[in-house]
């Protein structure tokens, strides 16, 4: 697990390697997507739970706690993750009934509920009693990249630490040292990255590369086809929901990426004129980011039928939509 951090994050959390020090129990992690906040709390999970006398970030993968750890078999941890881009309120009960068992192999018991705004209104307020009165030698973190989807109840019971983008020099930096690339390697992924460390390390993923590979090429697939060949890409594309997210979100990096570069597709390195008024294609590429982004939220938080609402988006921007 890659940690990198801020100083003013870094300090705060690591005054609770000190055993006599007592941990907040309710956290926040917030930020960004890929600026580092699971990976964050996971290693912090692992050093608070590791058995060494010295602790340290990531645990000191030696002792039986942090091998539990690693398997994911530690009695005294419990990561909740969406499922179909949902926390059930019937997993929430089971975490909140394990934070109430005592600690079998070490000082603390941790709930790390990770995407935390998929946590719906009814599961948030059943967390609001352990919120409000933590059972002793527990802690809970919630990590999310909109943290404005929380209960204003449930935000004011939480300590939120705030993760921001990185330099492209700290990530660098980082890559050389920390992960033996060359200069010009970690010159080349911080600058893809935009700043995000989770990003950078997903650059280093060679099944990751695959799938942007991949997933470019379906994204220039839908945009030299015509409306046909849109529509029975999109109707296969939507039949699994989970997947369909995650293309759309490795769209949106990519896209993201190639305006901040001016790495336009050839689709888009024409300029057309309607009218008096000249008509960017790089604008239409933004545009299109934007139509995708929104997307993206509507599809995650509401039954609609995503075909169509991808269909009408592509039109645009197919073969035929200029």
């Amino acid at each position: 697990m890659i940690v990198f951090l801020e100083e003013r994050i870094k300090d705060f959390l690591e005054r609770f390697f000190n055993p006599d020090t007592k941990p907040v129990q309710s956290l926040l992690f917030y930020g960004e997507e890929a600026v580092g906040k699971k990976t964050t709390a996971l290693a912090f999970a692992k050093a608070l739970l590791c058995q060494a006398e010295q602790k340290t970030w990531n645990g000191c993968g030696q002792c039986q706690n942090c091998l539990r750890f690693d398997k994911s078999l530690h009695p005294d941890f419990l990561l909740l993750e969406p499922v179909n881009n949902d926390i059930p309120i019937e997993t929430v009960r089971k975490a909140i009934e394990f934070l109430h068992y005592e600690p079998q192999f070490s000082c603390l018991r941790i709930l790390i509920i990770n995407e935390a705004d998929r946590l719906k209104e009814d599961a948030q307020n059943t967390l609001l009693k352990t919120l409000e009165e933590p059972p002793q030698n527990t802690l809970i973190i919630f990590v999310t990249a909109f943290p404005q989807r929380l209960l204003t109840t449930v935000l004011s019971r939480l300590l939120a630490l705030r993760f921001s983008r990185s330099s492209s020099e700290k990530i660098t930096g980082f890559l050389v040292n920390q992960q033996s690339l060359s200069l010009a390697q970690a010159q080349e992924i911080a600058e893809k990255a935009d700043g995000k460390i989770g990003l950078a390390s997903r650059f280093l993923d060679k099944e990751y590369q695959e799938e942007i590979e991949k997933n470019q090429k379906r994204l220039a697939l839908i945009l030299e086809s015509d409306f046909s060949g849109q529509w029975r890409y999109l109707q296969e594309l939507s039949s699994d929901k989970t997947h369909l997210l995650t293309v759309l979100k490795t769209w949106l990096e990519m896209l993201n990426r190639d305006i901040q570069t001016s790495s336009l597709p050839s689709h888009f390195e024409r300029s057309e004129k309607k009218g008096s008024a000249e008509q960017s294609e790089a604008g239409s590429y933004i545009q299109l980011a934007k139509e995708l982004l929104r997307a993206f939220h509507l599809i995650s938080n509401y039954n609609i039928n995503s075909s169509l609402l991808l269909e009408n988006i592509f039109l645009k921007y197919g073969k035929y939509g200029h």
